[in-house]
């Protein structure tokens, strides 16, 4: 029968595109709306890191610009909102309060 061999073809297409949907598709974009949250609460005082590797504290924000103080002798960089990767939530407790 030619024409029973379609129907494996389409279901077979079908299987492949909902592993791709839930597989590939689905989390990416669960990641990216949850980094897009994060970029958007961002506070003065957390403690963050950006893509190129930096971790310091916000010490204020001008909309898209980011001043943070990082290392032992304070020093204050301009960031981008849209290098933040995240807060440090680890570290982000003051000295003496524990977790």
């Amino acid at each position: 029968m030619p024409g029973g061999s379609t129907g494996v073809y389409a279901v077979t297409l079908v299987i492949l595109l909902l592993v791709l949907f839930f597989g590939f598709i689905l989390p990416d974009s669960r990641a990216k709306r949850a980094l897009l949250r994060i970029r958007e609460s961002l506070a003065v005082g957390d403690r963050i890191f950006t893509q190129a590797g930096l971790h310091g504290v916000i010490k204020a924000i001008d909309g898209d610009i980011i001043l943070m103080e990082t290392g032992e002798a304070k020093t204050e960089i301009e960031v981008a909102r849209w290098s933040v990767l995240g807060i440090d939530r680890d570290r982000n407790t003051p000295p003496g309060k524990g977790a």
